[in-house]
């Protein structure tokens, strides 16, 4: 089973060989019984925010190739301004 620090470690690991800072905003290292799918990401340099659900069987499978093709097309088209609160 995954857990949600092995969730927001293996996003971490694939926003850290971006240029830019990328932020996990959710899932939120505070609430580690979140299991929801959507994933949220901030740029604080360019004002973005990106979001996008990725199934929690990805992570469970361990399709990282999936799961990193996902997250960088979210950053790639994330959109100018922040909607997480």
């Amino acid at each position: 089973m995954v857990t949600l620090s092995t969730k927001r470690e293996i996003l971490q690991s694939i926003l850290d060989k971006e240029d830019e800072l990328w932020i996990i905003m959710k899932p939120s290292r505070n609430d580690p019984t979140e299991s929801d799918s959507l994933c949220i990401f901030q740029n604080p340099a360019q004002y973005k925010e990106a979001r996008v659900e990725i199934p929690t069987r990805w992570f469970m499978d361990k399709e990282f190739d999936k799961i990193e093709s996902t997250v960088l097309d979210a950053i790639e088209h994330a959109e100018f301004g922040y909607k997480y609160t």
